[in-house]
């Protein structure tokens, strides 16, 4: 019997924002390079495991207010390396990225030489999902919802990141399906229940989060129903997540 993988603490979040032409709900999907070992080639949205430093920095008085946790943190670091923004902040710090991403430069010091304050209020809990037990690698994920800074430019890192664009939840899932797992789709299903911005982080902040835990028989899975995801679709996905 082998042993179960040791499971990795992860943050996703969900950037969203309102189409300034048509007004329909946009969320920031990101495309991780071919070569990644994990989900190489899926679109996901962007995230990243907590780093051993992330712990210690969020709970920084110094440079955060209080009510951050590692998760929280992450988030924020994850989609500034990945994309470029900066959530709940109005400037740019573009020409501190490269030198972040090439290990100059810690994520902290950005924020106190930029006078950026960090809210938690920024983003909000939106599900968490766990990889299923005899998987090679498995993830604790909490995932965030974000409201899209502006005045910013989304940027991939062309590292691990190759491509990044804005895209309507529903349509992306009809258009990419087999370039995302399960997970992000179930996700982009239940953010394409809000037509708004508003409407989204409304939904969001009314939802109990029940930690989500897949249960594969026979290739097809089952979550616990009180996570408010519906009727499960899963046909035809990137093989990122599912059982071999």
């Amino acid at each position: 019997m082998n042993d179960e993988a040791i499971i990795i603490d992860s943050a996703s979040i969900l950037v969203i924002r309102d189409n300034d032409v048509t007004g329909n709900l946009e969320v920031l999907m990101v495309k991780r390079h071919p070569d990644i070992d994990f989900a190489g080639g899926a679109y996901v949205f962007p995230g990243g495991k907590v780093d051993p430093d992330d712990l210690t920095l969020s709970k920084n008085v110094r440079i955060h207010p209080t009510g951050f946790s590692e998760f929280i943190y992450t988030a924020f670091r994850e989609v500034f390396e990945e994309s470029g923004l900066i959530i709940g902040s109005c400037g740019d710090s573009g020409d501190y990225r490269n030198a972040l991403l090439n290990g100059e430069i810690a994520f902290s010091d950005i924020i106190k030489q930029e006078n950026i304050i960090l809210n938690p209020d920024d983003i909000i809990p939106y599900a968490r999902w766990v990889t299923p037990k005899h998987y090679a690698k498995r993830f604790d994920t909490r995932f965030y919802l974000a409201k899209a800074p502006q005045n910013q430019q989304v940027i991939p890192d062309f590292k691990e990141i190759i491509e990044a664009k804005w895209v309507e939840p529903l349509e992306f899932i009809d258009q990419f399906r087999n370039e995302i797992m399960f997970p992000t789709l179930m996700n982009l299903k239940l953010l394409g229940q809000a037509s708004s911005v508003e409407e989204a982080i409304s939904q969001a902040k009314r939802r109990k989060i029940i930690t989500v835990e897949p249960k594969w028989t026979n290739g097809i899975p089952s979550v616990d129903p009180r996570a408010g995801y519906g009727d499960l679709d899963y046909g035809g996905l990137h093989n990122g997540f599912k059982a071999d």
